[in-house]
């Protein structure tokens, strides 16, 4: 009897990349002032404790208003969550690559929700999602987004699924034309 591959690593790593990012957020506003920078590879990363009350790098900031996104943004969240593991349940599972990349995603994903709900619920001081990693100098002249791990397993997640989806193979059978070059190589 063959062991059938389970879910259960990807969804074991999408749990670690959540706690990761929970511990992680909790330990930079535990050591660093709220808004203070602390260089730590010269001037062109550093850690810092700032709070993205909008979506992905402040997308909404200043265009709807802060009860709306207090609300509409974790509901967006729980809607990904949901969707995220429903694909990977239907997903091979034998296929590691895809499973770890939709992890990557889900653990990412549930980390923002988690920030998000306690600034729904009015238990987020100051609200948003907890930033703490700077890149500087790199984005048009200027900083880079302040980030937290979830967004890095969230960005690795997606690099992981498009690289499955890029070079999906179909199969076992050769790419079209790639049986004639090698007909024609070994003649």
């Amino acid at each position: 009897m063959t062991d059938k591959p389970s879910h259960l690593p990807a969804l074991a790593a999408g749990a670690i990349a959540a706690i990761l990012d929970l511990a992680t957020k909790s330990w930079a506003y535990g050591a660093i002032p709220y808004g203070e920078v602390r260089p730590v590879l010269g001037e062109w990363f550093a850690l810092t404790a700032r709070s993205n009350p909008a979506g992905p790098w402040s997308l909404f900031h200043g265009v709807l208003p802060e009860p709306v996104l207090r609300i509409s943004l974790p509901l967006l969240s729980v809607a990904a969550v949901v969707l995220l593991v429903q694909f990977l349940r239907r997903s091979d599972a034998s296929d590691r690559v895809l499973g770890l990349g939709l992890a990557f995603i889900l653990g990412g994903a549930a980390g923002n929700l988690w920030d998000r709900s306690l600034t729904a619920a009015g238990m987020m001081d100051p609200p948003g999602v907890r930033d703490f990693i700077l890149v500087r100098g790199v984005w048009f002249g200027g900083d880079f987004p302040a980030f937290n791990l979830a967004d890095a397993w969230i960005t690795v997640g997606v690099v992981f699924v498009g690289w499955r989806i890029l070079f999906e193979r179909k199969g076992a059978e050769p790419a079209e034309g790639a049986g004639a070059a090698a007909g024609e190589a070994g003649a």
